[in-house]
């Protein structure tokens, strides 16, 4: 197997996180694991560290590497794992249109890079342009394949077709027809992704719920999974089976000591037809320029799943309690689930809690620092906490699409 992709250093503030992989990498490692005997070439960009970094990662799984020099590797920064990542350097200032990489193989998995292009030609091919705000299509690399899968989000479908809505017959009449692919597979993110083929077949791949989530690097490792069970088998739709299956475990655990598909009981399949339409309570205290900003990020996080949010402070704000007080009972009782920031245990967000369980509102606590003892009402009335605050904004989907 070919891989073509970037080599990055990923740093992550909370949970704690650095390590060098980026999509190309993260990618060998998978196919590594998930096939011991077979030979990795890995095509990437990178400095100096880069190539003494794949040495060692030569000694572990069975790769050969060509590094196409740069100044400096790149790096993704997060401040949480779903929060839009610092690049440096800045995409702006990279010579996209100076480095380039040819490739011509067999078999090639190529992701998409923003520090240079890469023109490959294979038999078949999976493309993945990795890239939410400046997405390239397949043929505009300079590339070609015989056989050609593309696997994408639906945020980069959107990009490359200039969409403001989702138009699922525009994207896949330009993936089949224009880009001459014989498998589209979009990605969902949480929900879930959509398998089509050029010969009409079509299927909805489950999510796979898991206790934790760590979705830094889930897309590389589904597109790495799917690429090495299409070559395999042909068969698209399963190879995207098996790809969620993959890339839930890589969630769950961050490693890629993949266990076989489907064989534990606790990781379940879930489809997702439609994005719930039930309204999420957002509590929590937002008297501090701290806690305002942690409102914001989770507010803008549930957002971005496609939920309707009530958040207290952005649709209400601070006030007199005969002014506030009414509308936010209005949110609570238009609600059907509670997202609650428990640390400090403030009185108007444990009162919202104890509304909405009498209301039988599902609640799910995010909370850092509070003793057992504290929130002992919450756990045995059946809430949902959560230390982790991507697993706890990911059950809201989940918890909501469960309702429908």
């Amino acid at each position: 197997m070919i891989v073509v992709g970037g080599t990055y250093d990923e740093f992550c503030f909370e949970p704690r996180w650095e390590k060098k992989f980026g999509s190309g990498l993260r990618a060998c490692w998978a196919l590594g694991r998930l096939d011991p005997i077979q030979d990795i070439v890995f095509h990437t960009f990178g400095d100096d560290e880069t190539g003494n970094y794949l040495e060692q990662v030569a000694s572990e799984i069975k790769l050969t590497y060509n590094l196409s020099p740069i100044k400096k590797a790149v790096q993704f920064k997060y401040d949480y794992p779903l929060a839009d990542p610092i690049v440096a350097p800045r995409p702006d200032t990279l010579k996209f249109s100076e480095n380039n990489i040819e490739v011509t193989g067999n078999n090639i998995l190529y992701y998409g890079m923003i520090e240079g292009n890469a023109a490959v030609h294979g038999n078949k091919v999976i493309y993945d342009p990795q890239s939410p705000s400046n997405p390239i299509p397949f043929s505009a690399t300079g590339s070609t394949a015989k056989r050609l899968s593309v696997v994408i989000n639906i945020i980069e479908a959107r990009k490359i077709l200039g969409q403001q809505e989702t138009d699922l017959v525009a994207i896949e009449d330009f993936f089949f027809n224009q880009e001459g692919a014989e498998v589209l597979v979009i990605k969902m993110g949480a929900k879930g992704a959509l398998v089509k083929t050029k010969t009409g077949q079509e299927a909805i791949i489950p999510v796979y719920e898991t206790k934790s989530i760590w979705p830094i690097g889930s897309g590389d490792v589904f597109a790495a999974s799917f690429a090495h069970n299409w070559m395999k088998t042909d068969d698209a739709i399963l190879a995207a089976k098996h790809a969620s299956w993959d890339t839930a475990f890589y969630c769950s655990t961050k490693s890629f000591n993949f266990i076989p598909f489907e064989s534990d009981p606790e990781i379940k399949p879930f489809i997702i037809q439609h994005y719930p339409k039930e309204q999420v309570y957002l509590a929590g205290p937002f008297f501090t320029f701290s806690e305002r900003w942690l409102i914001d990020q989770i507010y803008r996080c549930l957002l971005h799943m496609n939920l309707n949010v009530f958040s207290p402070w952005h649709h209400v704000g601070l006030g007199e309690a005969s002014v506030v007080v009414p509308l936010d009972i209005k949110g609570l009782n238009e609600s059907k689930l509670i997202f609650a920031v428990l640390d400090g245990l403030d009185s108007g967000t444990l009162f919202e809690i104890g509304f909405g369980i009498a209301k039988e509102c599902t609640v799910i606590g995010y909370v850092e620092n509070e003793t057992t003892d504290s929130i002992k009402m919450l756990e045995g009335t059946n809430c949902v906490i959560e230390k982790d605050l991507t697993t706890a904004i990911y059950k809201c989907l989940w918890a909501l699409a469960k309702h429908e």
